[in-house]
């Protein structure tokens, strides 16, 4: 299967987004719109998730183990749920565990898609065709030389 993302221009850049879905604490799917970040080691959603997927967020353990570039720990805490992906070809339940909410709500705007999902797939990053690819068995990729 190939789930196709595309690039999106934000404050000056152009920035690979895919769409995916989220499983509520009601059990309803929720659409958002994941940045594709190949330098995050784990899939994070930003503070505003925690009222639109009706996030119960008492007795949390809160960890600060989370940096960026910048270095500082971010708070966040892990929830229980699932990450959805569709394409023409179908559609996947990329895991059923833990995902990262951040309690800062200036952590990120976006949904942050990290390695820990990335890595199941072979990724692609076409700007000049404007498309991100996640493509998953079984189907696949071969390189072709054009012709000179």
């Amino acid at each position: 299967m190939i789930f196709y993302g595309t690039y999106r221009f934000h404050h000056g850049a152009h920035r690979p987004f895919i769409t995916a879905w989220v499983l509520s604490s009601q059990g309803g799917w929720v659409k958002a719109s994941f940045l594709v970040d190949t330098g995050a080691d784990e899939t994070f959603l930003p503070q505003r998730s925690i009222a639109i997927l009706g996030i119960d967020t008492s007795g949390l353990d809160v960890r600060t183990d989370a940096s960026g570039i910048g270095g500082t720990g971010v708070p966040y805490f892990q929830w229980q749920s699932q990450l959805l992906l569709k394409s023409p070809g179908g559609q996947r339940r990329l895991f059923g565990g833990e995902i990262n909410v951040f309690l800062d709500p200036h952590a990120t705007r976006f949904p942050v898609l990290g390695r820990d999902v990335l890595d199941r797939f072979v990724v692609i990053f076409d700007r000049e065709r404007n498309q991100v690819l996640l493509i998953d068995k079984p189907d696949g990729y071969k390189l072709v030389r054009a012709e000179e």
